[in-house]
């Protein structure tokens, strides 16, 4: 992970132990984002109790995660696996602890509003891209949905080769973008477009932005999406040049 990334002024930053580290990149009543880079030799475990439900996804690395929760003096333990690009809710109260499988892991956490999450038969339920309906996207963009609920949606969007997306914006939803593999470009019509940071970009609600993939080679980006009403997606008219 580069803190040091040009476009990652203002975020918090903070050592959870020598090489290890925690960003805070969105604090919103309605999105929160934070990213940790942790590395075996410094920090082989972590634990979790988060007030609210909280989405882990896994960007890089493998994880081995412990729950428990205490209702009506009974423990209930439950263990898993999580692997790159699988991810799992984390619901408010419970007492999570991660075990690094892997010299160094990469993890999103993401938390919505407050609305709650986790539906019952939910409850520890992994998030794997082989269980996933691929759902054909706007402009032949593929997209696989994590979750999804009335406070907002977490997606893997993969975007072909020599891409360039129709210039837009959100009505009234803030979105985070996270490239989890190559190097998107993000416009907005006005000036040259730019990478998206290594630690994701969040745009907000009626900020113009068309997502690009100039390379040969298809990218996938995780894609965190606030609460927004029905057709929120308002393309922008531009002029021929």
């Amino acid at each position: 992970m580069n803190v040091s990334d040009q476009n990652t002024l203002g975020l918090i930053s903070y050592s959870l132990g020598e090489t290890s580290k925690r960003v805070i990149i969105c604090q919103q009543n309605d999105l929160f984002i934070a990213q940790e880079s942790l590395f075996q030799n410094t920090t082989p475990t972590r634990f979790y109790h988060h007030q609210a439900d909280t989405f882990v996804f896994i960007i890089k690395g493998d994880i081995y995660l412990q729950q428990s929760t205490q209702q009506n003096a009974h423990l209930t333990e439950k263990e898993t696996v999580l692997k790159t690009h699988q991810g799992i809710w984390l619901a408010a109260h419970t007492i999570n602890n991660i075990t690094l499988l892997t010299p160094a892991v990469e993890l999103c956490l993401i938390r919505l509003s407050s609305t709650r999450h986790v539906e019952e038969n939910d409850v520890f339920q992994k998030y794997l891209l082989a269980q996933l309906r691929l759902i054909p996207g706007r402009n032949h963009i593929k997209t696989w949905p994590l979750w999804q609920g009335a406070s907002g949606s977490i997606t893997l969007e993969l975007y072909p080769a020599h891409f360039k997306e129709t210039l837009y914006y959100q009505k009234n939803a803030t979105q985070y973008l996270l490239p989890l593999n190559g190097v998107a470009f993000i416009s907005n019509g006005k000036k040259a477009p730019e990478s998206c940071p290594t630690l994701g970009k969040v745009i907000t609600k009626q900020e113009r932005r068309a997502v690009l993939n100039p390379s040969k080679d298809s990218i996938t980006l995780l894609s965190v999406m606030t609460a927004q009403q029905s057709k929120g997606r308002i393309l922008v008219l531009t002029k021929p040049n």
